[in-house]
C-alpha cells in the first residue's frame, strides 16, 4: 500500500513539473540548447581560420570601414547643436580625432579636437551660430585620423543673420536598472528632456519616454550586452538536433526598429563597433514616446522569475511529501 501511494504521488508530482517545465520553456525562462544563442562550451576550432569565422567572427575587421562619421539630422536650422557621431576601427595610442567643418562657399568654420573612447567611438557637436554660419547650402564635416585616414559626412544648413542663438541641449547619462543590473546610458537629447527609460523584456524593446518642447532629435548609445539586433542564424535541422549553440556576436548585425509615438521611423542613423551601438533618432514637437526594438534584451524580471518558480516547486515538493498532498483525486 505504501509502495502504491508513493508511486501514485509521484506520478502526479511528475506531471505537475512537466507541465512547469512547459511553462517555464513557452515562457522563455528554459532554453534547449538547439535553439539556444548562448555562448556554449569552449571550441576547439575558436582559433582557427574557418569560413564561418571569416563570414561572421571577422566581420568587424572586414565590413567596418576605417573611419565612419556621421551626423544627427540631415539639415539644421541657426542654432542648432550639430550632433556628430562615430567610429575608428583602429586606435593609435593617444592619437586624437580631428574634425573640421567646410561652409558651402568651401570656408573652414569650425575645428575640434577629441580623443576617442577606448572602443573607437566618439560623439561631439558644433553649434550652428555665429557670423561664419551665415550662408545657407550644403556643409560638409572632415573627419580625420593619423596621417592617411579620413571620412567625410554633409548636411543642409538654412542659413543665419551672422547673430549667437544656442538652442536647448541636454547632455546626459541615465541609469537604466534591466534586471539585476544598472547600465549606463549616454544620451544627448535636442528640443526636449528625458523623463524615463523602460526594458520591456518580453518585447524586445527599450521605451524612452520624453517631454518635447520642439522639434529635435536623441542620439542615444546603447550597450549591446543591454540590447542588440542581429538577423537569425541559418541552422541546420542536423545542426538544430546536434545543439550546435551560436553565439550571438557572430551573427550579423540587424536593423533596429524604431516608432516615435507607434510611428514607424526610418531616418535615423546609426554608428557602431563590437560594444555599442549609437543611434540619432529624430521627432516633432509634442512627441512622448520613443521605441527601440531589437532581437534580443536583457530580462528585466526572468532569473529572478526563474528562481522564485524553483523555490516554488522545491516546497510544494516538500510540502507534499510531509503531508501526503495529492494533485489529482484518486479514483
Amino acid at each position: 500500500m505504501i509502495l502504491e501511494y508513493w508511486l501514485a504521488n509521484m506520478r502526479t508530482l511528475s506531471a505537475f513539473c512537466a507541465t512547469l517545465v512547459a511553462i517555464m520553456v513557452i515562457s522563455g525562462l528554459v532554453s534547449f540548447s538547439a535553439f539556444a544563442q548562448t555562448p556554449g562550451p569552449s571550441n576547439p576550432n575558436a582559433n582557427s581560420t574557418t569560413a564561418y569565422n571569416l563570414l561572421h567572427g571577422n566581420q568587424t575587421l572586414y565590413n567596418v570601414p576605417p573611419l565612419v562619421v556621421k551626423t544627427d539630422l540631415p539639415s539644421y536650422k541657426q542654432g542648432d547643436a550639430v550632433i556628430v557621431t562615430g567610429h575608428i576601427r583602429e586606435l593609435e595610442n593617444k592619437t586624437a580625432l580631428t574634425l573640421r567643418v567646410f561652409s558651402s562657399l568651401k570656408n573652414l568654420i569650425s575645428i575640434a579636437q577629441l580623443l576617442p573612447a577606448s572602443d573607437g567611438s566618439f560623439t561631439s557637436k558644433f553649434w550652428a551660430t555665429g557670423p561664419l554660419w551665415k550662408d545657407a547650402g550644403n556643409y560638409t564635416i572632415v573627419a580625420q585620423y593619423g596621417r592617411y585616414t579620413q571620412a567625410n559626412a554633409t548636411f543642409y544648413y538654412g542659413g543665419g543673420n551672422g547673430g549667437f542663438f544656442i538652442g536647448q541641449v541636454t547632455n546626459d547619462t541615465y541609469q537604466l536598472k534591466a534586471g539585476s543590473q544598472t547600465y549606463d546610458i549616454p544620451y544627448i537629447i535636442k528640443g526636449g528632456t528625458i523623463k524615463s527609460m523602460d526594458v520591456y523584456a518580453d518585447k524586445f524593446m527599450l521605451e524612452i519616454t520624453i517631454n518635447a518642447q520642439s522639434d529635435g532629435s536623441l542620439t542615444v548609445t546603447l550597450p549591446r550586452e543591454l540590447m542588440d539586433a542581429k538577423f537569425p542564424a541559418n541552422l541546420t535541422q542536423d545542426q538544430i538536433m546536434a545543439g550546435v549553440k551560436i553565439n550571438p556576436s557572430d551573427l550579423e548585425d540587424d536593423k533596429f526598429i524604431v516608432t516615435v509615438n507607434q510611428k514607424a521611423v526610418t531616418q535615423f542613423t546609426e554608428t557602431k563597433n563590437q560594444n555599442v551601438r549609437i543611434l540619432s533618432i529624430p521627432f516633432h514637437q509634442g512627441d512622448t514616446t520613443i521605441d527601440i526594438i531589437g532581437t534580443s534584451i536583457i530580462p528585466e524580471f526572468g532569473a529572478i522569475a526563474a528562481l522564485v518558480l524553483a523555490i516554488a516547486i522545491i516546497s510544494i515538493i516538500a510540502v507534499s511529501a510531509k503531508t501526503g498532498l495529492r494533485f489529482m483525486p484518486k479514483y
